[in-house]
């Protein structure tokens, strides 16, 4: 079992339990419990959780960079205007892929007025275009993962699915962005299919409030050059700004 998947494993079992135990994951992971102490310290540094003697409890600061659960009640007001801007990019008969996240789903609470295709792999956006007659909808298969108050259908099948298919626009989610390391998320079994998405598109759109940047979290899915545009309601720094524009993405401002 590669790292990523091993902190993967960890953070489920520290989000079920709260606490945890070096012997305990050398026998679930079946690694050395030397192992298990280097996967805590990574964890640790990304303030996810605090290393105690014999194991590691669940992280309980509240940091920019940490999954928090009740993160699609946070900056709420932000996400909607950022969704406005996003909206006004589309037109009529227009193909999208929304990938799953809260600023995707406040988008599209704003569809319906035209007709218009979605791709989705998120279970409340289904339900929020369920009874939307303009809007077609095809429903991304595979497995449901079940993540707090999300739930996301991804995995192979998601990755087969998504390959017949060609779309002018993903709204791509997302935990942080930086320009050094990229575009990253917390759960390293999104990452295959949030690339096949990625290659699915003519335009890489990500959605991003000012909590998301300058941040990291486990794993990279691409670099700020894969994408072509960002919507966010934070004012970036000039500096920091240039160095986007010279990577080719173009930034809008709600």
């Amino acid at each position: 079992m590669i790292q990523n998947e091993r902190l993967e494993r960890i953070m489920d079992l520290l989000q079920k339990e709260k606490t945890v135990s070096v012997i305990q994951l050398s026998e679930l992971l079946q690694v050395t419990p030397k192992t298990v102490r280097l996967d805590l310290k990574k964890l640790e540094k990304a303030n996810v959780l605090q290393r105690v003697h014999g194991g590691a409890i669940l992280c309980t600061q509240k940091a920019a960079s940490f999954p928090i659960y009740s993160h699609r009640e946070k900056y709420v007001e932000e996400k909607r205007k950022i969704a406005k801007k996003a909206f006004s990019l589309l037109k009529e008969y227009d193909i999208i892929l929304l990938d799953d996240g809260s600023t995707s789903l406040e988008l599209a609470r704003l569809l319906g007025d035209f007709k218009i295709t979605v791709l989705t792999n998120d279970i409340l956006i289904i339900n929020e275009l369920m009874y939307k007659p303009n809007v077609t909808v095809y429903v991304i298969g595979g497995v449901l993962k079940r993540d707090g108050e999300s739930f996301v259908v991804n995995g192979e099948d998601s990755i087969q699915f998504i390959k017949k298919y060609r779309v002018n626009k993903l709204f791509l989610g997302i935990s942080t962005i930086d320009i050094e390391n990229g575009l990253m998320i917390f759960y390293y079994g999104d990452r295959s299919t949030k690339r096949a998405f990625m290659a699915a598109a003519d335009e890489v759109i990500c959605m991003a409030d000012h909590s998301k940047f300058n941040h990291t979290a486990f794993t990279r899915i691409a670099s700020v050059g894969e994408i072509n545009t960002i919507i966010t309601d934070s004012v970036l720094p000039k500096e920091e700004e240039k160095k986007y524009h010279n990577l080719g993405v173009r930034i809008i401002y709600t």
